[in-house]
């Protein structure tokens, strides 16, 4: 699927049956990318912030 507010970026979107291999690696690989894209488990204190 075309995105026409972003001229040249695309959507695509993957699915699989329920308890299939498929489905397994599908779950694993938006796992990955959960685990890519998580923010830390602290944040930056206000006095570090501020040294930037």
């Amino acid at each position: 699927m075309e995105l026409p507010a972003q001229p040249g970026l695309t959507l695509t979107a993957y699915s699989a049956a329920p308890g299939t291999p498929d489905h397994d690696g599908l779950r694993l690989l938006a796992a990955w990318a959960a685990t890519d894209h998580a923010s830390p488990t602290s944040s930056p204190s206000a006095t570090d912030r501020q040294n930037r």
